[in-house]
């Protein structure tokens, strides 16, 4: 692999697939030049398939990718990626924080207890992705740019003004008496640890605030995305029967953000949504 040079560097985890890919995708579209370390966990060949569509999508881009096997559920995993990228690059512009995981489906079907898909949505999306974070900091301090991006993607469903204003039918209150039909709690594990998450990225835009590094919390839509797609069996949900759009929308956002179009929003600690502000 040729230097970076004069290339943007981004790590983006969970990049081999859904919104992951399509940022990369959209990237490799744009002038750039950009250097994309793709993330994934486990098999590190589905972050070199992904690489390959991304060059027969956009043969003459600027940008170039390698995969990065990171898998942020384990400790181990994301110290591996970061020794790896301190020694080849001591430093990245831009993180984006993008791998998630929804257990909710594998609760209701019984593949998981409901305090195992508890905790494995929370360590994926909290823990997982604050760890990730507090890792390669340094490395995003070290930016050779000094435009440093740090980015959080969470969800259109983390939001508790709308859960409790009533307004929405997703969130409708059921019946009386109990046991309640159907499940009352709709997503709810996915739904709160997103909600954790917005905890996190504000403090990440308080910590990291005097350091010059603009951090964003972007909720960029109901996406039809490899989120949809349960661990470990790989099931997939039919989210565009639910109204799920095309990744790309939300992945072309993403891409503003990643290239200043919308720095004059970074603070005070906000969430993203397209062309507003989503409720806290």
């Amino acid at each position: 692999m040729p230097p970076v040079g004069a290339k943007s560097l981004l790590l983006i985890t969970g990049a081999n697939t859904g919104l992951g890919f399509e940022v990369a995708k959209a990237l490799f579209a744009r002038p750039g030049p950009y250097h994309i370390l793709i993330g994934c966990r486990g098999d590190v060949s589905r972050a070199s398939d992904a690489i390959s569509k991304l060059k027969h999508l956009s043969p003459s881009s600027a940008s170039t990718a390698e995969p990065l096997s990171i898998d942020i559920s384990s400790d181990e995993s994301i110290a591996a990626a970061f020794e790896e990228v301190q020694e080849r690059f001591r430093y990245i512009d831009v993180l984006i924080n993008n791998a998630g995981a929804d257990f909710d489906t594998a609760i209701t079907s019984g593949r998981l207890t409901k305090r195992e898909g508890w905790s494995q949505c929370w360590d994926v999306n909290v823990a997982g992705t604050h760890i990730v974070t507090e890792t390669f900091a340094p490395l995003l301090l070290a930016s050779k740019s000094r435009q440093s991006r740090l980015l959080f993607i969470t969800s259109g469903l983390s939001s508790m003004s709308e859960n409790a204003s009533g307004a929405s039918p997703r969130y409708a209150l059921p019946p009386v008496g109990w046991p309640k039909p159907g499940n009352p709690f709709v997503y709810l594990a996915y739904r709160s640890s997103k909600s954790g998450l917005n905890m996190i990225a504000t403090e990440w835009a308080r910590v990291l605030r005097n350091d010059g590094v603009k951090v964003f919390n972007v909720s960029p839509g109901f996406l039809h995305t490899g989120l949809s797609t349960d661990r470990p069996t790989g099931e997939a949900k039919d989210t565009k029967a639910m109204g799920a759009v095309d990744p790309a929308i939300g992945a072309g956002f993403c891409v503003d953000v990643v290239e200043g179009k919308r720095d004059d929003q970074a603070w005070p600690p906000k969430v993203m949504r397209m062309n507003m502000v989503q409720p806290w």
